[in-house]
């Protein structure tokens, strides 16, 4: 569920951002990414398409990666709870799996992801800056939401909290972006839910 931290949204110059002028371009990204695909966006093309200047997005963004990752997955606040904890643990996890599909079967979403993130793996630093701290984040509201059900008696004490994150990620990934020209199927949802939950319930004698 990647996002953009709150630097990748500098300005690179001191003025300030006219919210419209950034309304315009990241509309022109998203409207592009699902016409032509990652390999064909450039500023080039989406300064024609929101009628401004390449010099006005690099005053926004300074790379590819930057523009595209906000325009696709807009920033949240570093204190946004991502995952809440109901207290019904199968209900939170269906939640989150629901809004990962949601999020990554996007037009745009499925067109960008293959490109950008093999940009963004030959460039650590921007990585870093683009996504890591936010995948962090989500990654420890999920270990929290996994250590509470624990807590509850819902969840098994072995569980491990990092191999079931991958799991729906790597699970949702290979559907909606990986066989980007399938839909995703009905029940998809249902039964990844019934795979972590089921796969990691209490039993009996656990406690």
């Amino acid at each position: 569920m990647p996002t953009p931290t709150s630097a990748a949204r500098r300005p690179v110059g001191g003025r300030p951002r006219d919210p419209q002028i950034d309304a315009a371009i990241l509309t022109a990204v998203r409207e592009l990414l699902a016409e032509e695909g990652y390999g064909r966006l450039s500023f080039e093309t989406v300064a024609r398409r929101a009628g401004v200047t390449r010099p006005t997005i690099y005053r926004r963004w300074s790379s590819k990666p930057q523009l595209v990752h906000e325009a696709v997955f807009p920033a949240r606040s570093d204190s946004a709870v991502l995952i809440p904890d109901t207290g019904d643990f199968a209900a939170d996890v269906r939640r989150m799996i629901t809004d990962t599909v949601a999020s990554y079967a996007r037009p745009e979403a499925r067109a960008a992801l293959p490109g950008l993130l093999t940009d963004l793996s030959q460039d650590p630093k921007l990585r870093a800056e683009v996504i890591d701290g936010l995948e962090n984040r989500v990654r420890e509201q999920f270990r929290a939401l996994v250590r509470a059900a624990c807590e509850r008696g819902a969840v098994r004490a072995d569980a491990d909290a990092d191999v079931l994150f991958d799991a729906v990620l790597g699970a949702v990934f290979t559907r909606a972006v990986a066989h980007y020209d399938i839909d995703i199927p009905e029940g998809f949802v249902d039964t990844l839910t019934a795979l972590v939950v089921d796969g990691v319930a209490a039993r009996a004698g656990d406690r």
